[in-house]
């Protein structure tokens, strides 16, 4: 923003600032009659421009507080600095007015008026109020501070470089301080002009930062050629009983200036933030939007916080006549709801315990007949709430089988379990008799705790031949030895699974072949 942009200077401000400098110039070579009219002529122009600028700064402030009352958030701040701007230039602008007033009296008396001064050729009025009593000096050093505090108030360059200029106490006569180019051998209507000249530049200048500060109360707004309803829920899945929650705003964009979206320190084209999510679990991730100015400025940077939850892929599919617990046993059990994380959810169960493990539930039956509730729910919008219950039928465990455990010719294990023929060779090779459900969707461990062999001599007699262990004893494999192609015997053995029951176990017919 320049000073021309804002109070641009009028034809008559130029004509009055090139008479000011031809007068000057000609005061060294003869001060005539008509150069002091000419003195009075501009000085009276410069007091018709002081009515003016005046009028012109008190329409700005009373613009400014109408803005500051409709929006004090907003223009409150430039609305003070503005203030401040205003008190600083009536202070230099007043006392400039008390040193020409001191001159007038010393040239006119008591009675003496600045603007209509009658003693204009008087050489010693200015010198001796702003050399002898050092008005100068003073005015010289307020002026450099008030410059100072003009340059303060603005960013532009170009206003700087101004009010530098304006307002510069530099000598132009080598070898001559400022305060005794102004004062000294001056006729007091010559200085009279130039300290009129300097209320002048005052009040532009302060109408220059003025205008720049009322543009600042805009400067951070941003431009928008779009504006759209947009609904963001906090969650789309809601279970019943839940509480649904929305917020719905107008999303104002500029098409033309682009945010700048940053997560964890990269950037997020379009600011359309996806990826394939991996491990499940609760995550947060922050990032940054950065809005360039409208005013090519210092963008703008705003801070978010978000999070997701990744859950397993999972649906429910129950038979309601397969509701079955194993009493003795450890029942796993998932237990999950939709859209909750599972620290989120309880579960109790009636008719037993269940426990949380590491990656889920554990339910232990009180005893066979009797039935189980569980009972689930789930914190939801930090609010605890039952979000459904399923009852099971407690059952016994099936009773396992025995087996002989060996290998086969690849030397994988095997398992004979009688009715057909089995090789000799591969029976002497085997390690013993062990038990397991007939179920593979029970992975339950049962323990032979022995076992009783039946073998049949050729009369047809039998002999009994038993093992306290699910190994063969030596007894028991002497008999198998003697055994030719065709014979048969039979084994049966007592197992105990984790529900601690003892149970004998259907007999196993081994075919020697």
């Amino acid at each position: 923003m320049s000073g021309a942009a804002n109070c641009p200077e009028t034809p008559r401000q130029k004509m009055i600032g090139m008479m000011y400098l031809v007068l000057t110039a000609m005061l060294a070579l003869n001060v005539s009659a008509d150069i002091l009219n000419g003195f009075i002529l501009v000085n009276n122009s410069l007091k018709n421009t002081l009515s003016t600028a005046s009028v012109r700064n008190n329409a700005l402030y009373s613009e400014f507080e109408y803005l500051n009352n409709q929006n004090p958030d907003k223009v409150g701040e430039w609305l003070s600095k503005a203030k401040a701007v205003k008190a600083e230039s009536d202070s230099i602008y007043n006392f400039i007015e008390e040193v020409k007033m001191k001159i007038a009296k010393v040239a006119d008396g008591a009675d003496a008026d600045p603007d209509s001064l009658k003693n204009t050729s008087n050489l010693d009025a200015a010198g001796q109020i702003g050399l002898v009593q050092g008005q100068g000096k003073v005015l010289q050093k307020r002026l450099t501070a008030y410059s100072e505090t003009l340059q303060g108030m603005v960013l532009s360059q170009a206003l700087k470089d101004q009010f530098a200029s304006v307002f510069s106490t530099k000598s132009t006569k080598p070898g001559m301080p400022w305060d005794v180019q102004v004062f000294e051998s001056m006729p007091a209507v010559a200085t009279i002009t130039i300290l009129s000249k300097f209320q002048n530049d005052i009040r532009n200048s302060e109408a220059e930062v003025v205008q720049y500060l009322k543009a600042q109360t805009d400067a951070g707004d941003y431009r928008v050629n779009s504006i759209n309803a947009i609904v963001i829920p906090n969650s789309k899945y809601v279970i019943r009983g839940g509480k649904y929650s929305a917020q719905i705003a107008l999303a104002a964009t500029d098409s033309t200036k682009k945010p700048i979206v940053k997560i964890n320190g990269n950037l997020v084209k379009d600011g359309l933030y996806e990826f394939n999510v991996g491990s499940t679990g609760a995550f947060t991730y922050k990032g940054t939007i950065e809005l360039p100015s409208s005013d090519g400025s210092e963008s703008r940077f705003y801070n978010f916080t978000s999070d997701y939850i990744v859950g397993e892929p999972s649906v429910t599919i129950s038979a309601d006549m397969m509701n079955v617990f194993y009493a003795g046993i450890d029942n796993i059990v998932s237990i999950s709801v939709p859209g909750v994380p599972s620290s989120s959810i309880n579960a109790t169960m009636a008719g037993g315990t269940l426990q949380r493990t590491a990656t889920g539930w554990v339910a232990k039956p009180a005893k066979v007949g009797q039935e189980c509730l569980i009972s689930v729910s789930a914190s939801i919008d930090g609010k605890n709430q039952p979000v459904g219950a399923k009852s099971f039928r407690v059952k016994a465990l099936p009773p396992p089988v025995a087996f002989i455990d060996y290998k086969d010719a690849s030397g994988n294990p095997a398992k004979y379990k009688g009715g057909v023929k089995f090789p000799k060779a591969r029976l002497l090779a085997a390690s013993g008799v062990k038990a397991e459900l007939d179920d593979a969707d029970l992975d339950v461990k049962y323990r032979v705790l022995g076992f009783d062999i039946n073998f049949f001599d050729t009369m047809g007699n039998t002999l009994l031949e038993t093992s306290n262990s699910s190994d063969f004893t030596d007894r028991q494999w002497a008999q198998i030895k003697k055994l030719s192609k065709g014979k048969t015997f039979y084994i049966k053995a007592r197992a105990q699974g984790p529900d601690g029951i003892q149970r004998v176990l259907p007999p196993v017919e081994v075919i020697v072949d």
